[in-house]
């Protein structure tokens, strides 16, 4: 198989591109995309003209999505973290050639004390939150589109760590590795890989965070204050950012770092976008 050029610097992935006055409709993969940034990434893709594969495990919040995008958005129940879940990814392609893919699905679970770690739930949590983001991009690099983007969902967690919150930090931080080990590896191959921290966000996993017992999660208190004083972002506004990662900002911009939406520099060219 022929390897594509690498884009220069400051090109924009496919569908930025235009054909007869009108933007060449592209496919994009959202794992996750059931509830929180998922859904609504899902929703600000298909406005800027994307047909998109929404992935996630529960069928009812996807079917709904798909409802409200008529024709724009497919479906496919899965949990990401099984071992046959790339090949059936592949399988719903049916030879399309996805231009992004947004590696968004990840739990939290279990939270609480390394002492108190089983190792299977431990197994299945990096099953969700690494492995599966790892093999489903292994996967698709043979039929993605040229020039297509690959964005990891990150975490203040992958950089800091939280008591109670072992599992979750050590996934986050061996994803932003990951990412960093993709970028270098599909550098000459034109794909990109970049990574972006949304931010503290409100979504069901939010709302699971204000439900741990302060014995499992010292600082739950501060996240319950969050919440009450109005200082979580709307997952729509995530999902403007995420786009602005996938459609606007050049190459450099997209891969060589991870983008935090708090990143008062990137503010002006996101949020007017």
């Amino acid at each position: 198989m022929s390897v594509p050029a690498r884009p220069p610097e400051g090109d924009h992935p496919p569908s930025a591109q235009r054909q007869e006055g009108r933007p060449v409709s592209a496919l994009a993969i959202v794992t996750g995309a059931g509830s929180g940034i998922g859904e609504a990434l899902s929703a600000r893709l298909v406005e800027r003209g994307d047909t998109v594969l929404a992935i996630g495990r529960r069928p009812a919040p996807l079917q709904a999505l798909a409802e409200r995008h008529r024709g724009r958005v497919e479906t496919l129940a899965l949990d990401v973290g099984a071992e046959d879940a790339p090949q059936r990814v592949l399988a719903a392609l049916g030879g399309r050639a996805p231009a992004r893919v947004v590696h968004n699905a990840g739990v939290l679970a279990p939270a609480g004390p390394l002492t108190e770690v089983e190792r299977a739930d431990f197994t299945a949590h990096l099953q969700t939150n690494l492995l599966a983001p790892l093999f489903l991009t292994q996967a698709l690099l043979p039929v993605l589109a040229p020039g297509a983007r690959i964005l990891h969902i990150s975490s203040g967690a992958a950089h800091h760590p939280l008591a109670g919150w072992g599992p979750y930090c050590v996934s986050k931080s061996a994803l932003h590795m990951l990412y960093q080990c993709w970028r270098e590896e599909l550098r000459e191959r034109g794909i990109l890989v970049g990574s972006a921290r949304p931010g503290v966000v409100d979504t069901p996993m939010q709302a699971q965070i204000r439900k741990l017992a302060e014995a499992d999660f010292p600082d739950v208190e501060a996240f319950r204050q969050l919440k009450a004083n109005g200082q979580l972002a709307t997952p729509d506004t995530v999902a403007r950012f995420l786009c602005w990662l996938l459609f606007d900002a050049d190459a450099a911009r997209f891969s060589e770092r991870e983008n935090d939406i708090r990143d008062a520099a990137l503010a002006p060219l996101w949020q007017n976008a």
